[in-house]
């Protein structure tokens, strides 16, 4: 009976989840971010914070604070929010970069920034960088210093997935875009790991308790 069960349940599945696989052990995680975004806010608090507690050591996580910003004639930025959000998204393309080296620590800032008062979207505060261990002087040698670098970066790397999935915050799996996977990460990113590291036999995951 388990055999069958286990059956329908991949016949159910949709068939691009064999496309999410670990590589060396890691499913990585892209997600276009801007800090003014409330769909943003959703995502990283109801389904990245619940999905990293029970799969953290499964995960690399990528940010990209840059959403729908464009350039004007001059090379000025324009963001979807004003002036506070590319001040917010400067702030945290820097602090993250100055904490790559620790998921948990990034995704406390996040969750911090993208949390009521929103610090730095509404305040213009360094708050959450200082409450990750940064100090000022980090962030403004950081804007002095690597601004301009991280700033091309968060921008190439938008450009291809804001393209096909139009969508803040866009999230891609190792680097492939896909639609129906975004939004069913969207949606239920708990269950869209579960389910595809039930496909790892190193995990010991079990499909049949993927379906919640």
């Amino acid at each position: 009976m388990d055999k069958i069960i286990f059956a329908i349940i991949l016949c159910l599945l949709p068939l691009s989840l064999a496309n999410i696989t670990t590589v060396d052990g890691k499913i990585k995680i892209t997600i276009g971010t801007t800090s003014g975004c409330s769909d943003t806010v959703r995502f990283i608090n109801q389904q990245l914070v619940p999905a990293f507690e029970l799969y953290s050591e499964y995960l690399k996580i990528e940010y990209v604070p840059w959403g729908r910003t464009r350039r004007d004639d001059n090379g000025t930025l324009i963001c979807q929010f004003g002036v506070n959000d590319c001040w917010a998204n400067r702030l945290h393309r820097c602090a993250l970069h100055l904490l790559e080296d620790n998921q948990e620590a990034q995704l406390e800032y996040m969750t911090c920034e993208f949390s009521s008062p929103y610090p730095a979207f509404l305040q213009n505060s360094y708050q959450c960088a200082e409450n990750a261990g940064l100090s000022v002087n980090d962030i403004e040698n950081c804007f002095a210093t690597n601004s301009n670098d991280l700033e091309s970066i968060a921008e190439n790397v938008s450009l291809v997935p804001m393209q096909v999935i139009n969508f803040v915050p866009f999230i891609t799996f190792n680097d492939v875009i896909d639609v129906s996977i975004h939004n069913q990460a969207r949606q239920n990113l708990v269950k869209l790991l579960c389910t595809a590291l039930s496909n790892e036999s190193f995990t010991g995951f079990n499909i049949v308790n993927c379906q919640a």
